[in-house]
């Protein structure tokens, strides 16, 4: 996949994220405050009791440990080769000055912390993306006719949604990043505690429009960017440092001062928001002796500490780009959790038992499909769905 066919990705999201905010925050928010629950765990095992519900807390609190880590560090790539292409930084000073400033603010500012750091990187993600539109397109209309050979010499079929007339493959991208956009909002918990969080369904549901527009604006804004970004920087080396290359060239350095706020802006606050995220499931449900009736705000700044450490150390063993670590990570928790909580906020029949085979079966589920070599004509975090929800819907079946 390249050229203008990541732009699918972006859309396929929009339909996953329409499809969400229309069927499940409002329910998210009314059960939650129903149950007193403010991990993924406390929610899906509300109304369960036994080993069983105990395993199902535990399990679900180490998935979403391990793939969160895993999230994590792809942000401190991010932030390293943010900070290698605007300053110039060595690889290994870049990534530890980034990693440890976020992961110290992390363990200093708690959830509520993250909250601001959110609000923050919203106003400057939506001057930014504004101004990146602005100057891309000035500077492709000031050369124009550089532009049009550098169009020109691009591969074939880069501007078109299907390259090489293979439609079938970019509906694939479509609606498999629409299962991944739909389960990403159902089983992040940095996205989920927002829900948990209103101070009710009807504050919850007010909040739709501005965080699909929010999301949407800046990520169909920079897919634009990139596909003019191939006419007017044809040479670029890496297309992921694409926007901080193309400021520090052509922008007034207060320019790009703000634009590199904005990038610094979004990786960190989302590093931050997973880092404590991962630290309340931690706390409060893997530990022993920390469940029940703990508010976030208990959650030790040792343990922040730690989880940030531990995802700067997994940094240095994964393999791939910031892209494919962080696409990898996310499907396979949508593809274990999504379905869990879909079942739990639909009322559908189920136990314990039951929603510990739906995440099993849907990781395992989307392993396969990977393995196969399936997942880049339909992201796996689909097939993990509808592989859990079987799964749990025929065990409850034969416990009839």
């Amino acid at each position: 996949m390249g050229g203008l066919q990541w732009s699918l990705i972006p859309l396929g999201w929009l339909l996953g994220d329409l499809l969400f905010w229309f069927l499940f925050p409002e329910r998210l928010n009314r059960q939650a405050r129903k149950a007193g629950a403010t991990t993924l765990s406390e929610f899906l095992g509300d109304g369960l009791s036994g080993r069983s519900a105990q395993l199902l807390r535990l399990l679900v609190a180490v998935v979403l440990a391990v793939f969160l880590a895993t999230y994590t560090s792809a942000q401190w790539l991010a932030g390293q080769k943010f900070l290698a292409s605007a300053f110039g930084f060595g690889g290994y000073g870049a990534f530890l000055l980034f990693s440890v400033t976020i992961v110290a603010y992390s363990t200093l500012g708690g959830f509520r912390g993250s909250v601001y750091v959110d609000t923050m990187q919203a106003v400057l993600s939506l001057c930014s993306t504004v101004l990146a539109l602005v100057f891309i397109t000035s500077v492709a209309l000031a050369d124009g006719a550089a532009f049009a050979a550098n169009v020109r010499d691009a591969p074939a079929d880069f501007f078109s949604l299907a390259p090489h007339g293979q439609y079938g493959a970019s509906l694939g991208v479509l609606f498999g990043f629409a299962a991944a956009g739909f389960g990403f909002s159902l089983s992040q918990p940095q996205v989920i505690t927002r829900y948990f969080a209103g101070s009710s369904p009807e504050e919850t549901r007010a909040a739709r429009w501005i965080y699909i527009g929010f999301i949407q604006v800046t990520w169909l804004s920079m897919t634009v960017f990139g596909a003019v970004l191939r006419g007017v920087m044809p040479g670029l080396e890496d297309p992921e440092s694409g926007l901080v290359v193309f400021f520090d060239m052509v922008a007034h350095p207060i320019v790009a001062g703000l634009v590199f706020a904005y990038i610094y802006a979004i990786i960190g606050s989302t590093a931050n928001s997973i880092i404590v995220a991962v630290s309340q499931s931690v706390s409060r449900d893997i530990l022993p002796g920390r469940t029940g009736g703990l508010k976030e705000r208990s959650t030790p700044l040792w343990i922040i500490g730690a989880v940030g450490i531990v995802t700067i150390l997994l940094s240095f063993v994964l393999a791939g780009n910031v892209f494919s670590i962080a696409t990898g990570a996310f499907s396979k928790m949508a593809a274990a959790i999504a379905a869990p909580v879909a079942i739990k906020v639909f009322g559908w029949r189920h136990d314990a038992t039951s929603l510990t085979l739906a995440v099993l079966f849907g990781l395992a589920a989307a392993y396969v499909w990977e393995a196969l070599g399936f997942a880049t004509v339909l992201n796996e975090a689909g097939v993990g769905m509808v592989v859990g929800i079987l799964a749990n819907r025929m065990y409850c079946s034969l416990r009839q």
